[in-house]
């Protein structure tokens, strides 16, 4: 994977300033902003694959990226379900040492069994969530690939993709994370640092903030190219 390529791709579009502006502005509109900003991710991995020469999609057919985003958030809100089974019942448990009453004996053992409970449940769905931020890129990959959910919903294909490119898309999936926290590390220590200067502080640190959002189509863009990368280099073709 190349890494470089990735963190300049956006920068090569002649028209990027004017692309990553827009994408910060569609972000501040609830809802139909964050499903619009996925589908062009996903908009930006099909170029990569495509190899067009212009790499930044342009900001005009909002209608197909926000349903584009849609029916990805609908995939992995499928992917989701496992996650949720184990999580929920981490708080229902912890009801049961009330049921005890004032039996304090029973209200410990009653302790013991939640703490027990959550701490299994917590550890299957921690080990689940590092799975499903893995599985993240492949379904992003498949759905730029077919257009369709249900190519997102062929388990066993997702995850044969998956193992056979493992490390490519662990580097991905840390890079980018790193990229995210670094950044978000210090916009945040200088929003910090300008809190402490009345009035003019607090203005500067509240337009500092705003970075997050162009940052943010950044990190999309970011991710596109090396996802994009990932299926070309696997020359997956669609299903």
């Amino acid at each position: 994977m190349d890494v470089g390529k990735a963190v300049s791709f956006a920068f090569e579009d002649e028209e990027w300033v004017s692309k990553m502006l827009l994408g910060a502005v569609i972000l501040l509109i609830p809802v139909f902003g964050w499903f619009a900003a996925m589908g062009y991710a996903i908009a930006v991995v099909r170029n990569v694959i495509a190899d067009e020469a212009r790499p930044l999609p342009a900001w005009q057919d909002l209608g197909r990226f926000f349903m584009d985003g849609l029916m990805f958030w609908l995939a992995t809100l499928i992917y989701m379900i496992p996650f949720l089974i184990l999580v929920c019942p981490i708080a229902l448990v912890w009801v049961l040492p009330a049921l005890a009453g004032e039996q304090e004996e029973m209200v410990n053992v009653l302790a013991g069994v939640s703490v027990f409970v959550s701490v299994g449940l917590g550890c299957l769905a921690g080990l689940y969530g590092i799975v499903l931020g893995l599985v993240m890129p492949v379904l992003q990959i498949r759905y730029a690939e077919t257009g369709e959910i249900g190519s997102c919903l062929r388990f066993g294909e997702v995850f044969r993709f998956l193992f056979a490119n493992i490390g490519g898309v662990v580097i991905a999936q840390i890079l980018l994370w790193v990229a995210s926290a670094v950044v978000g590390m210090v916009i945040s220590a200088l929003a910090g640092f300008l809190g402490i200067i009345p009035i003019c502080g607090w203005i500067l640190g509240a337009a500092l903030g705003l970075l997050m959002l162009p940052f943010s189509v950044w990190l999309m863009v970011f991710s596109g190219d090396m996802y994009g990368q990932l299926a070309r280099r696997a020359s997956v073709g669609p299903v």
